[in-house]
Parts: C-alpha cells; sequence; structure tokens
C-alpha cells in the first residue's frame, strides 16, 4: 500500500476548498482549469437548477449542492459565483454573510452601490473579495 507523504498530507489538508454557483457554460473551463492551482480544490457546485449542477457534478466528481447547503458547508471556503450578472450580489452577498470569500465573474454587481456593499460587507468580515 502506498503511503503518502506528509507534505503531500498537508497540502490536502490545507487546501482551500471551492464551491461555484452557477453551472452554464463558463463552469466548464473554470472546474477543469481549478486543478491546475496548487493550495485549492474543487469541492462543491450549485446552480439554480439542479440539472445543470447534477451534470457539473458528475463530469468533475465533486458533489451537487443546493445554493443554501454550499453556503452552510464547511469544506467550502471560498465561492466562485458564475451567475447571471444580476443575480450577482444577492450570491455574493449571501457567500459573504455566510463566512466565504468570493470571487464573481464581471461585472461584481449591476449597480456601484450593490458594489460598495459587497465591499464594505468582505471588510467588516475580514473576507477576501474579488
Amino acid at each position: 500500500m502506498a503511503r503518502s507523504r506528509p507534505a503531500e498530507t498537508a497540502a490536502l489538508i490545507s487546501a482551500l476548498g471551492v464551491g461555484i454557483v452557477g453551472c452554464g457554460v463558463i463552469s466548464t473551463i473554470y472546474m477543469q482549469n481549478l486543478a491546475s492551482f496548487r493550495g485549492v480544490r474543487l469541492a462543491a457546485c450549485a446552480d439554480i437548477l439542479e440539472a445543470p449542477a447534477r451534470t457539473q457534478a458528475d463530469k468533475f466528481g465533486v458533489r451537487a449542492l443546493s445554493i443554501d447547503a454550499l453556503l452552510r458547508d464547511p469544506e467550502v471556503d471560498v465561492v466562485v459565483n458564475l451567475t447571471t450578472p444580476n443575480a450577482h450580489f444577492e450570491v455574493s452577498h449571501a457567500a459573504l454573510t455566510a463566512g466565504k470569500h468570493v470571487f464573481s465573474e464581471k461585472p461584481l454587481c449591476v449597480t456601484v452601490e450593490d458594489g460598495h456593499r459587497l465591499v464594505q460587507e468582505a471588510n467588516r468580515r475580514g473576507l477576501r473579495l474579488g
């Protein structure tokens, strides 16, 4: 039986868990490319519709969750928001409120005011927003 080396085990444990919200066309390239970055791992995906989330989860060997379940999941440290622009604020704000770091596909929000609200929420909680 092969034994893992301590450094490999530590890397797996310390890798940030990424949850993708929004399982449309663009999610495939994010999920493919995520594997090439050290220090992160794809933990789960979610979509407002169950079918796209299940398809991507099966394709990439991760869990398909509801959006609420993904935001509560302790294995998810960072939420990648790939929803449509009109949903960016709601999803990103919910993720920040749940204590998750957020990376959002552009635009950050559809209004400047909502963008400022997200920045304030991230700063208030000591979270990263990109």
